[in-house]
C-alpha cells in the first residue's frame, strides 16, 4: 500500500462518511499532464473530499490549471481547495530546496512559494490545522 493510500484509509477511519473518495477515472495520457508529486495520487484516485478540503478530479484540475490565472502563467497545477480561502497547488518542478507543494490564499499573498516536499506531508498538515481549529472553537453558549 502506498503512502497516499495509507493516508486516505486513515482519514476514512477517522472521519467516516465525511471522506468521499472517487476512484481513478483517467487515462495514461492525461496522467502525463500532472506534476510528478501528484502522479501517485491520480494513479489511484479521481477526487477526494476531506473535512479539511478537497482534491479535484484530474480532469478538472488540468483544465483549471491550464486556463485560470495566475496558475496558467506562473506554471502552477491547482489540484484542490481548502473550502475557505486557499487553493492547493503543486509546482511542475521543485524549488531549490526540493519542495513542490503549497496552499495559497489569493487574498493574502501575492507570491506563491512551495512549502512541502510531498503530498502526504501537505495533507497531514492540512488535517492537523483543521483538527486544531475544531478543537479551539468555543462551544456555543445558550442564554
Amino acid at each position: 500500500m502506498t503512502e497516499i493510500e495509507k493516508f486516505v484509509e486513515k482519514m476514512k477511519q477517522k472521519y467516516g462518511r465525511n471522506v468521499v473518495v472517487k476512484m481513478r477515472n483517467c487515462n495514461e495520457e492525461t496522467l502525463t499532464q500532472v506534476p510528478q508529486p501528484l502522479v501517485e495520487l491520480y494513479t489511484y484516485y479521481d477526487s477526494i473530499e476531506f473535512p479539511f478540503g478537497r482534491i479535484d478530479s484530474m480532469e478538472n484540475a488540468v483544465k483549471y490549471s491550464n486556463t485560470a490565472e495566475p496558475f496558467k502563467s506562473k506554471g502552477w497545477f491547482c489540484f484542490g481547495f481548502d473550502g475557505y480561502f486557499s487553493f492547493w497547488l503543486c509546482s511542475y518542478s521543485p524549488d531549490l530546496e526540493g519542495l513542490w507543494i503549497t496552499s495559497w490564499d489569493h487574498d493574502m499573498e501575492d507570491e506563491i512559494e512551495c512549502v512541502y516536499l510531498n503530498l502526504v506531508e501537505f495533507l497531514q498538515d492540512m488535517e492537523e490545522e483543521y483538527d486544531f481549529d475544531m478543537a479551539t472553537k468555543l462551544p456555543k453558549v445558550s442564554r
